[in-house]
């Protein structure tokens, strides 16, 4: 199974093929008891940008972004390395990966 690390707070977790990036956020943060995401989030509506997450590592191993996905980050990713974030609500994870979780 895939593996998903957050840093900065560095837990791993283990998920299926296909599984979202936002689940797997999901799962980490209850290890954590913390909260990963800024505000509501829109639930996969790719309306708010609240979920979205830098790739550190493993951008290969998520499905690619759709249209609607590359809208949203053009507005909410930083300019300087736009290319770098994803929506964690719309990507699914199929090999590992390394995401940051942006500060609130």
């Amino acid at each position: 199974m895939p593996k998903v690390r957050f840093e900065p707070s560095g837990i791993e977790v283990e998920v299926p093929a296909g599984t979202r990036l936002m689940a797997a956020a999901d799962q980490a943060a209850r290890q954590t008891d913390a909260e990963f995401f800024r505000g509501e989030c829109c639930e996969g509506r790719l309306e708010c940008g609240n979920c979205c997450l830098e790739i550190l590592k493993g951008m290969e191993n998520l499905s690619p972004a759709g249209d609607d996905e590359l809208s949203l980050l053009a507005v909410v990713a930083p300019k300087s390395n736009a290319k770098a974030w994803r929506a964690s609500c719309a990507a699914e994870v199929h090999g590992d990966v390394t995401a940051r979780v942006p500060e609130r």
